[in-house]
């Protein structure tokens, strides 16, 4: 039982290894010519409309979000595109133009009056108000999404064959000026060139700042170095050594089960990585059209820098939330004791899991930029909950090795690897700290990475 429960984890640890290496997690979108997306709608004028109608003429699908600009360059932004369109639709260039604005509040002011009060734009062609949860831009998320984040305004072209052959990704909050304003004249050349057949394949959407499994894998690999880990450190010690205290088997079958300890411990930890990474990534969806998302994310980080220096608790006294803490803590380690007593092995995977939960208030810090890294990615939910398993495979990678060993050994590792910590404090917390003053910088479109 034991030699096929062995042989099994063997084989998914091998798998998870293999797909750490050649799995790509992200990279540069790479579109293609693909028919477009139709829908039924209504414009504010009260015309009823399908996309198909127009099929037989160029079509500009132009996604914009006039109800809440949150700064001077993204109105400037939508005005002189909208400005743009209008001059383009009132020429006798043979196009049909559609706008798809996002709407949240039902009682304000429409994206057609603000055009009209705010621009002194008289919208005469197709406006279209799409409210939460965006039924009709939701078709076309794929082109006015860059990195996950919303690219407002975005303009998505459509040839005669009613197939999608381009796309502009005007500006995005936090990335700054991507293609820029669209302007009459160069609008009027996209159309006559794919009416005259000029256009060629498929033209925009090449942004990206992916990563990959590798680099997540890497990235758990080095936090292991950090602070909070020396607590995981110290209790995969403690553990193995209770275990093998009294123990009467060789030191090769010590070793192999110490082994085994650990890399169960890992997928234990893994695991509970795994749903934080579900979650984060769900909340991707709701945060893709949020303006404020950097310049949130970069405050937190630097209130976790000085978490670092200065733990928050210390200056906040949260006694009555310690002792819920410290209460359920204490559940979790006698049903750890339980556990243990019957078989060793579920004991590791427990401590794993119990551990993983516990640490999170301090390991926050460390995960913080990688759930910003999640959340500022377009991707799948199931694709977020890996990303942080690969990570917790990292992070547990350091811990394998400090099992297999002799206790002496193991205590000489865990003396150096403490002192190390207490300068990698504040290296770690400078680090934190630099990253959220750059990530809030995004905000007022101070783009250093």
């Amino acid at each position: 039982m034991r030699s096929a429960f062995s042989f099994l984890l063997s084989i998914i640890i091998v798998l998870i290894i293999i797909g750490i290496f050649i799995q790509p997690y992200a990279e540069a979108e790479d579109y293609k010519i693909v028919p477009a997306f139709d829908f039924s709608a209504v414009d504010e004028r009260g015309v009823n409309f399908s996309l198909s109608d127009y099929q037989g003429d160029v079509i500009i699908v132009h996604i914009t979000g006039l109800e809440t600009p949150l700064c001077i360059e993204c109105l400037e932004e939508m005005e002189s595109q909208i400005e743009e369109l209008e001059s383009l639709h009132q020429s006798e260039i043979n196009v049909t133009i559609i706008t798809i604005n996002f709407r949240k509040n039902p009682f304000s002011d429409s994206g057609i009056v603000m055009a009209k009060r705010d621009f002194g734009v008289n919208v005469s062609w197709h406006w279209v108000e799409d409210y939460s949860p965006y039924p009709i831009a939701s078709l076309y998320q794929q082109y006015w999404t860059v990195d996950g984040a919303f690219s407002n305004p975005t303009i998505v072209l459509i040839d005669q064959d009613f197939k999608i052959v381009g796309v502009y990704n005007v500006y995005a909050l936090g990335k700054g000026t991507l293609d820029g304003i669209q302007t009459y004249e160069s609008l009027s050349k996209d159309v006559s060139d794919i009416i005259s057949g000029n256009w060629e394949g498929f033209k925009g959407g090449s942004y990206s700042e992916g990563i990959t499994f590798l680099g997540i894998f890497l990235l758990g690999i080095l936090t292991a170095a950090t602070p909070c880990s020396i607590a995981l450190l110290v209790a995969m010690i403690s553990y193995v050594g209770s275990l093998q205290k009294d123990s009467k088997i060789g030191s090769k079958k010590l070793s192999m089960q110490g082994f085994w300890i650990g890399v169960i411990f890992t997928i234990g930890m893994s695991l509970v990585f795994f749903l934080f990474g579900m979650i984060i990534s769900s909340l991707g969806v709701f945060l893709e059209v949020s303006t404020l998302f950097y310049l949130v994310a970069g405050v937190i980080l630097i209130i976790l820098g000085i978490n670092i220096f200065k733990p928050l608790r210390e200056l906040v006294k949260l006694k009555a939330q310690d002792k819920a803490s410290s209460k359920i803590m204490e559940k979790g380690q006698n049903l750890f004791t339980r556990i243990s007593k019957k078989s060793i092995y579920f004991g590791a995977f427990f401590l794993g899991v119990l551990f993983s939960i516990g640490w999170a208030p301090c390991a926050i810090s460390l995960m913080m930029p990688v759930f910003v890294l999640i959340l500022a990615q377009k991707i799948p939910i199931l694709t977020g909950g890996l990303l942080l398993f690969v990570f917790g495979l990292g992070h547990g990678i350091p811990i394998i090795p400090l099992c297999s060993v002799t206790s002496s050994i193991r205590g000489k590792i865990g003396n150096k690897y403490v002192t190390a910590g207490k300068w990698m404090q504040r290296v770690f917390g400078i680090i934190i700290i630099v990253i959220g003053i750059i990530m809030a910088l995004r905000f007022w479109e101070i783009n250093l990475w």
